[in-house]
């Protein structure tokens, strides 16, 4: 399935239970999947769709932003379909996430899986953080807060390529659509 995801940066007053939240470098990412009913007026940080893992169109993949598989090599997925920007990866211990010129491994906190809501929310954190133009080096935690359950990973073995000739990363997030 493809869902499109839109990401908004939540301010401390207007945080309630409903959505699905990513925290991330000190910032609360809300993630609302399509499709959802009542979208708030202010536009998002980020718009993006979503492959789950069950999908196997390849026209859907080749539009995906974010393609979540259960197992598999991140950068052959990647390779696979070039136009995505983030590929996550199921694995036994946790999840990978590929992107640009960045791969990590995401450790659960207390032992447990990584699963299929949680590396598409966490894939889908990184992509608004990347889209912002964030520097991907400053993560270190990812926390996603579904309702009351709360998932926390540790990012380990980053690999962080920096591009020739890249420009200076901004600090602040921006909107990436009007």
């Amino acid at each position: 399935m493809v869902m499109l995801v839109r990401v908004w940066e939540e301010p401390a007053e207007r945080r309630g239970a409903e959505p699905d939240r990513v925290l991330v470098g000190g910032r609360v990412l809300r993630l609302e999947r399509s499709p959802a009913g009542g979208a708030p007026f202010e536009p998002p940080l980020d718009e993006h769709l979503v492959a789950g893992p069950g999908e196997t169109s390849r026209a859907l993949l080749s539009c995906a932003d974010v393609i979540v598989r259960d197992g598999g090599e991140p950068a052959l997925h990647r390779a696979a379909f070039p136009g995505c920007l983030i590929v996550a990866v199921n694995m036994q211990g946790g999840c990978l996430l590929v992107a640009r010129g960045w791969s990590a491994r995401l450790v659960p906190v207390l032992g447990e899986r990584c699963g299929e809501e949680d590396a598409s929310a966490y894939a889908s954190a990184i992509h608004a953080w990347m889209v912002a133009g964030l520097p991907l080096d400053a993560i270190t935690r990812l926390t996603a807060v579904r309702g009351n359950a709360v998932a926390q990973v540790r990012v380990r073995d980053p690999a962080v390529q920096a591009a020739p000739g890249a420009r200076a990363v901004r600090t602040e997030l921006r909107r990436a659509v009007p």
